[in-house]
């Protein structure tokens, strides 16, 4: 089911340390870092208490006045770690997409700079695939973290995304105490990109030429992108609570309140973000309609998705108005967002019908079907 031609890889950059043995790798951590490799001393040395031989990690640097050897220290002289400088400020797409191209893994991480496995998140995450063969991209329980106070709290930061009516993608008990109500291994709609794993076979069915993500979404949405197109593809999302990490989230959302139930929340995190982030967020969520959207289902919840919109929009006009710059962005980007969709559409394996039942108000992306 591979998409389009690929595209010849790059050739491999310079790199510090050597490549773990690629016939034995199976799992490919992939970090990309702007202004926070610092955070890194805290989560490598977790990632390789690992087994040797089964491990490569990539820290992307997308900052170039960024020293991230400098910030590592003596873990950068690891043979499994790899630092591949962009030379720019390529965005989260562009970097991971280099990491995939440049690794061997069965199983790809794409991993936060702030985001800190528990020793046991990696084993359980493979030894999931191993018993779900259709699993296209799963996620564990991710707990939030306090980086300011540097500790671990009991508070959900992701347990999986829903979509809904209007296309909005909600966190699975994001805010919520962990009291036991997300132990449940269950099947989502998609996962978070903060500490999703992929199988490799998977991300090729979605590729488009020589990239995985989308690299026009810059930063922002990627992951519900790719695991829209993943779900297209006839592949399974899946959220794995025995796999454990914490998250240090920057932004905050809403998890599964609606908009008007909690107006002064929305408007708060809407304020605390930045324009590059509201602008991509906008940008971002029309370029995934436009390219994954299915023509029935558009046309049976055109109002719902309409509303939403509208409200963003105008939010953003009385409050953010230069993250109105996305409209320009999107309308530049909609002929090769395009030619995207009808790749996507062409290797489209589930029904419109089927991703209705997936939508929240008909009962299943709340909780995901029991299997």
């Amino acid at each position: 089911m591979g998409l389009g031609a690929r595209a010849a890889a790059p050739e491999r950059g310079d790199d510090l340390g050597h490549k773990a043995n690629e016939s034995a790798t199976r799992l490919s951590v992939l970090i990309p870092t702007h202004e926070d490799a610092s955070l890194l001393r805290r989560s490598l040395p977790t990632f390789l208490a690992t087994e040797p031989g089964t491990l490569e990690i990539v820290v992307l640097n997308n900052d170039p006045a960024q020293d991230v050897a400098m910030a590592i220290g003596d873990l950068a002289r690891d043979e499994r770690v790899r630092i591949l400088d962009m030379g720019f400020e390529a965005g989260f797409a562009c970097a991971i997409n280099r990491g995939i191209r440049e690794t061997s893994g069965e199983f790809v991480m794409f991993c936060n700079a702030d985001l800190f496995p528990t020793s046991e998140y990696l084993s359980e995450m493979v030894a999931f695939f191993s018993r779900r063969q259709a699993a296209g991209a799963a996620i564990g329980k991710v707990l939030r973290y306090e980086l300011a106070a540097d500790r671990r709290t009991d508070l959900i930061d992701t347990a999986g995304l829903a979509l809904n009516r209007q296309r909005r993608f909600t966190t699975r008990g994001e805010g919520e105490r962990d009291d036991g109500r997300f132990d449940e291994e269950l099947e989502v709609f998609a996962v978070d990109g903060a500490a999703m794993v992929a199988r490799r076979s998977a991300l090729e069915t979605i590729r488009f030429e020589d990239e995985y993500l989308d690299e026009n979404f810059y930063a922002h949405k990627e992951d519900h992108d790719v695991s829209w197109r993943l779900r297209l593809a006839g592949w399974e999302c899946w959220y794995v609570p025995s796999a454990l990490a914490y998250h240090a989230r920057t932004t905050r959302g809403l998890g599964s309140t609606g908009y008007l139930s909690a107006v002064k929340t929305f408007h708060q995190n809407e304020r605390e973000k930045s324009t590059l982030v509201q602008i991509n967020a906008m940008k971002n969520q029309w370029l995934m309609l436009m390219k994954n959207e299915d023509v029935s289902n558009l046309a049976r919840d055109f109002p719902f998705i309409l509303a939403r919109e509208l409200m963003v929009v105008a939010h953003r006009l009385v409050f953010a108005p230069r993250s109105l710059a996305a409209v320009p962005m999107t309308l530049r980007l909609t002929r090769e967002t395009l030619r995207k969709r009808r790749v996507v559409k062409r290797a489209q394996r589930m029904s419109p019908k089927a991703l209705r039942g997936w939508l929240g108000d008909e009962g299943r992306a709340a909780v995901g079907p029991r299997t």
